[in-house]
């Protein structure tokens, strides 16, 4: 089902419930219902968070595996907000904020722990740093940023994996000041990932890149260029263009300085991946990263020509781009193994080949079986 569907349900529900809901709302309203499809639930939480609503989410997500969690609440408590979050996230939740009153202080924080993030484009989602009442002589009530509840929602953002750009965005402004918008165009150059729901279309992170997510991509088309050529059988001045074209972007969009700190950040992060996976797993994933982005990765088929294939096995490979790089990958390394063992061990090398062939065919048309097959042979050459 596409998501438009469902969210559609969301606004009409949300609605309805705007409806018949008292004017005056001292507590969240936290709602669980039925999605369009079987084992999809629908949350609903308006009003202000206050201590208790956590428990009661909680609860209500037992009974859910999959679901969207509309939102509309002004904040509250940051505990509770944190608490609601971490089910959230736990769990793999979709949070969206639509028109309306909007999402503000611990509720945006709890909007940004959806494993997938809606908004609409005039959506009201705000920030502002934590803070206390605390009572005067003279009964009336100051407000003070609180550390720890700043240090705790600072803290909960960075297991996120928010930007430190966005961590310091969230707990800025101070008590006194006006909140910080999240418009869509802030939420991408914060580095915070959001599917945008414009009317009847869904604009996807992919898109709409981040500072983030266009840096990555350049530190794998680039760490493919040097590590990737001979087990794809693709000319890394390929990759070595498409970083630079990337790259290009991200300045045109957010200027040459977002991308220094990330750079060398990536940079590192791409030494410590290929020593912990190896290059060949780190080169197959990459490639999957790039793809799923829908980038260009410079494979455009098998290791053999689809205009022969002649079992439900190959048909099967030639429509799959995963399987297009698992068998590259295989092909090649096939190759490089064969020339390099004596010829005792060839023998065996191809014998072992062979069968495993075997096992493939056996496979027929599953997906799910020819991946586990081109897996299983990676960890017999010890990748």
């Amino acid at each position: 089902m596409r998501i438009r569907h469902l969210l559609s349900r969301v606004f009409f529900l949300a609605t309805l419930s705007a409806l018949m809901m008292p004017s005056v709302i001292k507590a969240a309203e936290i709602e669980l219902l039925d999605g369009i499809e079987p084992g999809q639930k629908l949350f609903l939480i308006r009003g202000p968070i206050k201590t208790g609503d956590d428990s009661r989410f909680y609860e209500l997500a037992k009974q859910a595996d999959r679901a969207i969690v509309f939102l509309e609440s002004p904040g509250g408590s940051v505990d509770a907000g944190l608490s609601i979050g971490s089910e959230i996230a736990i769990k793999g939740f979709t949070t969206l904020v639509a028109d309306g009153d909007g999402c503000h202080s611990i509720c945006a924080v709890i909007w940004v722990s959806g494993t997938r993030r809606y908004m609409s484009p005039n959506a009201n989602i705000s920030v502002h740093a934590a803070y206390r009442l605390t009572a005067n002589a003279d009964g009336a009530a100051d407000a003070a940023e609180s550390g720890v509840a700043n240090a705790n929602i600072g803290a909960y953002l960075n297991e996120l994996g928010l930007s430190r750009i966005a961590i310091e965005y969230f707990t800025v402004a101070r008590p006194d000041e006006p909140l910080l918008p999240i418009t869509p165009e802030i939420a991408q150059a914060l580095d915070i990932d959001v599917y945008l729901q414009d009317g009847e279309r869904v604009i996807a992170p992919s898109e709409r890149p981040t500072p983030r997510r266009i840096t990555r991509q350049v530190s794998e088309y680039l760490g493919m260029s040097t590590n990737c050529s001979d087990l794809f059988g693709v000319d890394p001045q390929f990759w070595k263009t498409q970083a630079k074209i990337a790259l290009e972007q991200g300045h045109a969009l957010f200027g040459g300085e977002a991308f220094g700190p990330l750079l060398s950040e990536y940079s590192y992060g791409l030494k410590t991946a290929l020593q912990r996976d190896g290059f060949v797993r780190w080169c197959i994933a990459a490639e999957a990263n790039l793809r799923r982005d829908g980038l260009p990765t410079g494979i455009s088929g098998p290791s053999f020509d689809c205009a022969r294939a002649g079992s439900s096995t190959e048909f099967a490979v030639c429509d799959s781009e995963e399987l297009w790089v698992l068998d590259n990958t295989m092909a090649n390394l096939y190759f490089f193994y064969k020339r390099n063992h004596n010829t005792g061990r060839r023998a065996e090398f191809i014998d072992s080949q062979r069968a495993w062939l075997q096992r493939s065919d056996a496979c027929g048309a599953s997906l799910d079986c020819l991946t586990e097959r081109y897996s299983s042979r990676l960890f017999d050459f010890g990748l």
